[in-house]
């Protein structure tokens, strides 16, 4: 395989990669998104990034969480959650090196464990659990055992594409906003229900006379105060991939975050045996950092449709679900 052949194609395709990589992540919840972490394909043209050009696609979600991750040397066993799901999401160049993305992801979550969120006192099974002092009956209850489904949370932004001397720069702003009215008190719930604005960077390069290429992402996201809390946090996304040829890519990445908002130690002091506003609120007030690291491809099928999963797990973690795996496979047709 020739410099100027497949490698020089591969090398042009990270700016689709770039494209797409800040847009792709959704707000972030206790439960990340799978799709925070799973770049685009690394398979498209340079030529898709003209004004008029882009792609759309649809992701399978499937993430497991087991327990919770109190800091880095303490987990509590407060049960387990399956999130299955789809994203949504579509990128349109509106002008020559500009981008506008939309996404969002419609979850159906299940808790399964003896310690629900009560927003009352009426569901069975909240029968000897701690009820908020300040019922909450809009809240639906979700910690039934059963999948509750709901889209989350939409997110719009823009990119400008740049190559400098083969390294390409990808700066974005992107905002996330509730979908609807949600519940989000409770394990099950599809996301925080705040918005978010996030300022985020890009850069990628593919090593010369080499089938390497390496990407790193940098965002902070400023987020709505709840409580007089911010929850505003860094995002960090490291990826090497790999071009095996023309069609398959492979990758291995990791992702995460870290921030402001309060830890589980601090948080506890004010929860007042779990019945006040500040329990009411803590998945929207409390830090939820991690880092997770996984491995992924994508296969080009031709006729501008690219198949990409990738697989991720959790292995540092305060104030935040542990997920065992998040799961992903996406469909992308580019145009």
């Amino acid at each position: 395989m020739n410099r100027t052949g497949a490698a020089g194609q591969c090398r042009i395709a990270l700016a689709w990669l770039l494209g797409g990589c800040a847009f792709a992540a959704q707000a972030d919840a206790p439960l990340p998104a799978t799709n925070d972490v799973a770049p685009p394909p690394a398979s498209q043209e340079f030529s898709d990034t003209m004004q008029g050009h882009g792609a759309v696609s649809i992701a399978y979600l499937n993430t497991y969480v087991n327990g919770f991750q109190v800091d880095s040397q303490h987990e509590a066993p407060n049960g387990a959650v399956r999130s299955r799901g789809v994203a949504l999401d579509l990128d349109y160049y509106y002008a020559d090196h500009w981008s506008l993305h939309v996404g969002i992801p419609h979850l159906s979550n299940r808790y399964t464990c003896a310690a629900p969120h009560c927003p009352t006192s009426a569901p069975p099974q909240c029968a000897g659990q701690p009820v908020l002092t300040q019922p909450h009956p809009e809240s639906q209850f979700l910690d039934d055992g059963k999948y509750h489904s709901a889209w989350a949370d939409v997110t719009v932004g823009t990119t400008y594409h740049t190559d400098i001397n083969g390294y390409l720069l990808a700066p974005t702003v992107s905002y996330s906003f509730p979908s609807h009215d949600y519940t989000f008190f409770g394990n099950a719930a599809v996301a925080q229900d705040i918005w978010q604005l996030e300022l985020s960077a890009t850069l990628a390069h593919q090593l010369d006379f080499s089938q390497l290429y390496y990407r790193i992402g940098y965002g902070y996201v400023l987020t709505e105060h709840v409580l007089g809390t911010s929850v505003s946090h860094h995002k960090v996304d490291l990826e090497l991939g790999y071009f095996v040829n023309e069609k398959v890519s492979v990758r291995a990445f990791t992702s995460g975050r870290v921030g402001h908002g309060y830890t589980a130690a601090h948080l506890g002091a004010r929860f007042a045996g779990m019945t006040n506003e500040y329990w009411y609120h803590h998945d929207q007030i409390s830090e939820h950092n991690y880092f997770g690291a996984g491995v992924g491809f994508d296969y080009d099928l031709g006729n501008r449709f690219t198949l990409s999963s990738s697989v991720q797990r959790e292995f540092w973690g305060e104030t935040v679900f542990d997920f065992k795996y998040a799961f992903e496979t996406r469909l992308t047709r580019s145009f």
